[in-house]
C-alpha cells in the first residue's frame, strides 16, 4: 500500500481549517478539473436524517492508473507556490493539487474511488481506497485496470458519515454551492455544465440581483463582443469580481480583476465577454507572445482598448446605486447607521 510522504497526523493539520462542506466542493472542483461537465452529488440519510452514504460522480477523463500517484501524493508546495496558483488567470484547474483527494476525514471514515479513463482506445477502470484513520495511505497502485464498455469519469463514495444531517444538506450546502459555483456555472451556461444535487440541478440565476446582455461591435474592424453582466446578491466564496474572456466556442481564454475594488459597497459582480476576436488573442505581455503578437490580437489593439473603455461605462453605471450609500458608524456601541448621499 503506497504511502504519502507525510504522515497522517501532519495532513490533519495542515487541513484542520477544512470544514465538510469545504471540502465536499473540492471533490466537485476534481471533477471540473478532469474536463467533466456533469457533476452528480447524492446522499443517502436513514430514518433520523444522519447522513449515512455520500457519492459524487463526474464524467470527467478519469484517473489514469499511471498518473494514480501523481494525483495522490503531490498534496504539498510552499506557500508562495500555493499562493501563486490561487491567482491563476485560468478557471481551468482549480483543484488545489490533490487536496480534495483526503479532506474526506472532515466528515467520513472511507473513501473509495471506481474510475474509469480511455488508454489506447480502450476504456480500463480501477478502484482506490483511503481511511480516515490512516490517511497517508491508499491502495490502487497495484490494481490491475480492466476493460469496460462503461464511459469515462469518478465516483467517489464516502461511508462513516459523521457531522452531517439531511436538512443540511438540502438547504445550507445547497447554498455553499450556489456561493461556491455560480460564476463557474454561469461562465459555462452555453456548455451544459451541471452540478446536480439528490435530482435537483443547482440553478446559478437563483443567486442573482441583476443581470443584463449586451452587444457591442468596434465600428472600424466591425468587431462583436457579447456582454453577459452579472450582480451577485451576497459575496461568492472565493472568486472576487472579474472578467471573463471567452472564444466562439464558449470557452475561457482569461479572467482578470475588473478595476473595480469592493470596498463594502456589496457591489459583487461579473462580466463575460465573448468573441471571436479572442480566439487567437495573446493575454500576456512577455518576449515569448513578442513575435506571436504579430499575427494575433493583443492588449494594445484599438478593439480591445475600445471593448475595456466601454466595460469600465457599464461598471460605472451598475455601480452608481451602491457607491452613493455612506455607511457611517453611530454611537459608542459601534451601530452602524446608513445614510443615503446624493453625489450627482
Amino acid at each position: 500500500m503506497p504511502k504519502i510522504q507525510i504522515t497522517s497526523k501532519g495532513i490533519r493539520a495542515a487541513l484542520k481549517k477544512y470544514t465538510p462542506y469545504q471540502s465536499l466542493v473540492e471533490y466537485i472542483w476534481n471533477g471540473f478539473d478532469a474536463q467533466a461537465s456533469i457533476i452528480e452529488i447524492n446522499y443517502v440519510a436513514n430514518e433520523l436524517g444522519a447522513i449515512e452514504k455520500i457519492s459524487i460522480s463526474d464524467n470527467g477523463y478519469g484517473i489514469p492508473h499511471s498518473k494514480l500517484q501523481d494525483k495522490f501524493e503531490p498534496l504539498f508546495e510552499s506557500k508562495k507556490a500555493l499562493e501563486n496558483k490561487l491567482k491563476k488567470n485560468l478557471s481551468a484547474i482549480h483543484g488545489k493539487n490533490g487536496i480534495g483527494r483526503l479532506t474526506f476525514f472532515t466528515f467520513a471514515r472511507n473513501a473509495s474511488w471506481e474510475t474509469i479513463y480511455t488508454e489506447n482506445e480502450k476504456n480500463l477502470t480501477y478502484e482506490i481506497y483511503a481511511n480516515a484513520e490512516n490517511i497517508n495511505l491508499y491502495t490502487g497502485v497495484n490494481a490491475v485496470a480492466r476493460q469496460t464498455s462503461e464511459a469515462t469519469g469518478t465516483k467517489v463514495a464516502f461511508s462513516g458519515i459523521h457531522g452531517l444531517v439531511s436538512h443540511q444538506l438540502e438547504e445550507k450546502f445547497q447554498e455553499y454551492i450556489l456561493k461556491e459555483f455560480a460564476w463557474f456555472l454561469a461562465l459555462n451556461r452555453n456548455r451544459d455544465f451541471k452540478i446536480i444535487l439528490n435530482g435537483t440541478s443547482i440553478d446559478f440565476k437563483n443567486i442573482i440581483a441583476d443581470s443584463e446582455q449586451f452587444e457591442l461591435i468596434h465600428p472600424e474592424s466591425n468587431t462583436v463582443f457579447f456582454l453577459y453582466y452579472v450582480r451577485w446578491d451576497q459575496r461568492l466564496n472565493n472568486e472576487p469580481s472579474r472578467y471573463y474572456y471567452l472564444n466562439s466556442e464558449h470557452k475561457e481564454r482569461w479572467k482578470e480583476p475588473t478595476a473595480i475594488k469592493n470596498k463594502g459597497e456589496q457591489f459583487y459582480h461579473s462580466i463575460f465577454i465573448e468573441s471571436a476576436y479572442f480566439d487567437s488573442f495573446g493575454f500576456q505581455s512577455s518576449e515569448v507572445q513578442s513575435q506571436e503578437a504579430l499575427i494575433v490580437g493583443t492588449r494594445s489593439d484599438a478593439q480591445f482598448k475600445f471593448l475595456r473603455k466601454k466595460l469600465a461605462n457599464i461598471l460605472r453605471i451598475k455601480r452608481r446605486p451602491f457607491v452613493n450609500t455612506l455607511w457611517v458608524f453611530g454611537d459608542t456601541t459601534g451601530r452602524l447607521i446608513k445614510c443615503m448621499l446624493d453625489f450627482e
